[in-house]
């Protein structure tokens, strides 16, 4: 069988072959036609070894190229005079049974099959660049799947279980898995065993949250030189070492009101209170905020985004908002405040986080409006019909972005990011904050995906990190303050320890499994510098402090650079 389905048998010596077994069984006629198959069979070379594993295609093709000797389909019938003459014979025999005629075939010039065979040989393919192995302290626990553990008694222990770095897939079969069992099977609400807590993310937020109740209270014992005499314990020491890197430093947010919501929460657990830093006019919480914690001189700054749309156009919602387009707002609102967002590298923030949606949906919804001609509605007509679409949130009705929308999203997003990079460098620290649902998350949403999986394809495209939080807040209801925005708790808790996770890291910081492996350079002791504090620890501080963020940023970024799925 081999031999017949060789790529170079002829189908005319096939043709013959059948036609003489066909003879010989029904008429039991012997067609002597066995010294022409010798005289043919030289032409019937198998394969050279080199081609031997390879493909052939239909066309007798082998990678690509075609084989030496391969047939060439013509489409005509070309058929000898001896054949001609056997087959009538054999058909007048056995009737119409016989009546079909092999296909024709066109032998190949030896030299030149054996040219064409040479000039087919493949191109040795250049070796492929081995593929980098993600170092172990470069993996990033809040891209991992995982789970968010929060605690009943102290909300400020909430923690995200990432399940690769616990060896959560590794933990060993638990005696109310197994099968069969005729025992009934009862879950307690006790939390992970504390070596899977150990070796989760650090908790920044509670860390922070007693680090500035622990300055003020030896700020005040300072000021006061008739205080009792103040001993640090060694938890205070520990933490007082832990923390002190977190001194002078500056973090950007641009975004919107769910980003601003976090900025004050986040200040309120400090003891600090975030500040409107631009004249009502401009559009009072919708240009910028600042929250500012002296006893650190910590800075965080919020941007707010009001759409990437090119313009203000009339049917504006909000008249307070002078400014639409992030070119003109960069430099009619961003610029006056931009020099209290350098960090201590004198170009840039320590970190960036961008992102734009939220108002992306209403100016889609509106301009939308605008182009069904509601504006021209009788008065009770337009609030019956917005009245109806309020009910599917914001008055979308559920629908997705068109492709035109998209396109335009696509290109505007693309413009940010370019902008960004122009204004603080294309090394900075610099990540999507991915785009939150609503508190009861289903169709009307559906604009908002649209979006958020345009950005990731962009930041993908252009290099840059995503910052995971919406996913941890993914139908924690509950834990909304309104349809939209979510409050203060768990997961601004969590927000604050991802953002902090990776302010660390972009400040020389090293955290794996838990373990705090690099500390960046400190660049001031703690507020005090220990004076009248008894016990107070050492930390050396270096005069030239390495401040380049850029630097230990780019240590992990390859490896984390992926659009993550949705």
């Amino acid at each position: 069988m081999g031999s017949i389905l060789n790529a170079r048998f002829s189908p005319r010596l096939f043709a013959i072959a059948l036609v003489a077994f066909a003879a010989a069984t029904f008429l039991m006629v012997v067609v002597p036609s066995s010294s022409r198959v010798d005289n043919k069979s030289k032409t019937l070379q198998p394969p050279t070894l080199a081609n031997a594993n390879r493909p052939v295609s239909a066309t007798g093709e082998v990678g690509g190229a075609p084989m030496e000797g391969a047939v060439a389909a013509t489409g005509k019938t070309e058929v000898t005079a001896e054949d001609e003459e056997e087959a009538d014979n054999v058909a007048s025999k056995i009737g119409s049974l016989l009546s079909w005629k092999p296909a024709a075939w066109t032998p190949k010039d030896d030299d030149e099959a054996e040219a064409e065979d040479t000039e087919s040989e493949p191109e040795s393919e250049p070796e492929s660049e081995p593929v980098p192995v993600m170092p172990p302290q470069c993996s990033d626990p809040y891209r991992q799947p995982g789970f968010l553990h929060i605690p009943k008694t102290y909300e400020l222990n909430v923690q995200w279980i990432p399940y690769f770095e616990t060896d959560f897939l590794d933990i060993p079969e638990p005696s109310s898995a197994r099968y069969p069992t005729d025992k009934p099977v009862k879950f307690t609400e006790g939390g992970p065993p504390t070596d899977v807590i150990n070796r989760s993310p650090h908790k920044w937020h509670k860390d922070l949250v007693n680090y500035t109740k622990l300055l003020r209270r030896l700020q005040r014992f300072v000021q006061d030189k008739n205080s009792d005499r103040f001993d640090l314990k060694d938890e205070h020491k520990d933490l007082i070492s832990r923390m002190n890197w977190a001194h002078n430093r500056r973090v950007l947010i641009l975004g919107d009101s769910i980003d601003r919501f976090m900025i004050k929460f986040f200040c309120s657990d400090l003891g600090s209170q975030a500040e409107i830093t631009n004249h009502p006019e401009y559009g009072g919480q919708h240009t910028t905020m600042s929250c500012h914690v002296p006893i650190m001189n910590f800075t965080m700054y919020h941007w707010h985004v009001a759409s990437l749309y090119t313009y203000r156009p009339d049917w504006f919602w909000l008249p307070h908002v002078k400014y639409v387009a992030f070119e003109e707002r960069f430099e009619k609102l961003f610029q006056p405040v931009f020099h209290k967002i350098i960090g201590m590298n004198g170009q840039s923030p320590d970190l960036i986080l961008f992102q734009s949606g939220l108002w992306d949906e209403r100016v889609f919804r509106e301009a939308g409006r605008v182009e069904d001609g509601d504006l021209e509605l009788p008065a009770d007509q337009k609030k019956k019909k917005y009245d109806q679409l309020s009910k599917v949130g914001l008055g979308r009705g559920g629908r997705q972005l068109v492709w035109s929308e998209l396109v335009f999203f696509k290109s505007r997003m693309e413009k940010l990011i370019k902008l960004i990079r122009d204004r603080f460098g294309a090394d900075t620290p610099l990540m999507y904050r991915a785009l939150t649902a609503r508190k009861e998350s289903a169709s009307m949403d559906l604009a908002g995906i649209n979006m958020d999986r345009v950005t990731r394809a962009l930041v993908t495209k252009h290099g840059i990190e995503i910052f995971e939080w919406s996913r941890m807040g993914a139908a924690f209801s509950p834990m909304y303050m309104d349809y939209m925005h979510i409050g203060q708790g768990p997961l601004s808790y969590t927000w604050s320890n991802m953002l902090f996770y990776y302010l660390f890291r972009a400040t020389g910081g090293v955290e794996y499994n838990g373990t705090i492996v690099r500390f960046p350079d400190s660049v001031k002791q703690y507020v005090f510098d220990g004076d009248g504090v008894s016990g107070a620890p050492t930390i050396q501080v270096k005069k030239n402090p390495d401040t380049s963020v850029d630097k230990f940023w780019a240590e992990c970024h390859e490896y984390n650079v992926h659009w993550g799925g949705r």
